[in-house]
């Protein structure tokens, strides 16, 4: 359910922007945001949010991958979805140089 959940937010990204930059930064705040909640979850000392964020919430996008896909058609996601991510790294140093001029 999480994954097209994803997709359906991933297209209406597309959609509506009509950009690769905009898919690229909202897989960015996605995967961020999924690790910054269990971080949360395993250093805040409650068990039932903790249980409940490792039940519902995926620790990254590549483990999502990982629960729906296997073999080479896992392989050839986790590499689109790191391509994704060196696109969001080129774009924030390309806007970190740019702003610091």
């Amino acid at each position: 359910m999480d994954l097209i959940i994803l997709l359906v937010l991933i297209v209406a990204i597309a959609f509506f922007f009509k950009d690769y930059k905009n898919v690229v930064y909202f897989l960015g705040i996605v995967e961020i945001l999924f690790r910054i909640i269990h971080f949360i979850g395993d250093h805040l000392k409650i068990i039932e949010l903790n249980q409940f964020i490792n039940k519902y919430i995926p620790s990254s996008l590549f483990t999502m991958l990982g629960k729906y896909a296997d073999g080479l058609l896992y392989e050839i996601l986790m590499w689109i979805l790191l391509i994704c991510f060196v696109s969001l790294e080129v774009y924030l140093v390309k806007y970190f140089f740019k702003r610091g001029k």
